[in-house]
């Protein structure tokens, strides 16, 4: 290859590489938001009215004086009635373990890229210093 191959090359597996990176970043902001989503549809399937009548002591009474019941926040972060089952959440699951399967793929393709990267600008050097007959030929 010639230097200005090499380089094209270089160019090239960079743009793939960066590629690479974003959609890993995509994967992984969805993955969180399916885990989020999950773990708000059991939360949901959690009977609310069995939290309130937990029987706290004393002590926990005055300390959670202040805060916020759970209907209170269920009701926040579920203003209208959803439908939410056991089935949901086990759908969710599923939709996760595709979306670790595609992670792994797109992070094992971001280290093959950014190995023939390495090797392909260390072949960069290589020829250029051959060429320019520097010292460290």
């Amino acid at each position: 290859m010639t230097n200005g191959e090499v380089d094209a090359h270089v160019v090239q597996l960079r743009h793939r590489r960066r590629e690479m990176r974003l959609e890993l970043a995509r994967v992984r902001w969805w993955r969180r938001m399916v885990r989020a989503r999950t773990d708000l549809s059991v939360a949901r399937l959690a009977d609310v009215s069995e939290l309130e009548t937990l029987g706290l002591d004393d002590a926990w009474e005055a300390l959670a004086a202040d805060a916020p019941t759970p209907v209170e926040l269920s009701q926040a972060i579920w203003p209208e009635p959803s439908t939410v089952t056991p089935r949901s959440v086990e759908s969710l699951a599923a939709l996760d373990a595709r979306l670790q399967s595609y992670e792994e793929r797109v992070s094992e393709n971001l280290e093959t890229v950014t190995a023939q990267m390495v090797k392909a600008m260390g072949s960069a050097h290589a020829t250029g210093a051959h060429s320019s007959g520097g010292a460290h030929g």
